[in-house]
């Protein structure tokens, strides 16, 4: 283990947390108020309050909440980035290729045209790969 997580907070540092958290949670509740969901949304907003309220009273002792929460976010993290990533592979640059496997289109080769410093060697011979360096 890469070592013991303080149960303490600088004062910043909790104040941030808390009421992040806390105004996460109170936006959470409006929106779940405004669709008719009145148990839930009274839980996200004493969630909500709590938090604030700690974040302005004792932001310094949100140190294990703080540890807990990023401990779960981690978590979640580790089910939706291979979800994000593989939707972003499968939606975005497989059909990208696809078109230009269609289209014959191949981006590192170059023309002959082109003005580069690509060199083009017709030769295969063994000898030649040796010491490149």
């Amino acid at each position: 283990m890469a070592g013991r997580v303080s149960a303490r907070l600088t004062r910043a540092q909790g104040r941030r947390f808390g009421l992040t958290l806390g105004i996460a949670f109170l936006a959470v509740g409006a929106v779940l108020l405004w669709r008719d969901r009145e148990t839930a949304a009274a839980v996200a907003g004493t969630v909500g309050s709590v938090m604030l309220l700690a974040g302005l009273i004792i932001p310094t002792r949100l140190g294990l909440i703080e540890h807990g929460w990023m401990a779960f976010a981690h978590a979640i993290s580790k089910v939706t980035t291979p979800i994000f990533m593989a939707v972003v592979y499968y939606v975005a640059i497989v059909p990208m290729g696809v078109f230009m496997r269609i289209l014959r289109r191949n981006p590192i080769r170059h023309k002959a045209t082109d003005d580069s410093f690509w060199v083009i060697h017709e030769s295969r011979n063994v000898d030649q790969m040796n010491r490149q360096f």
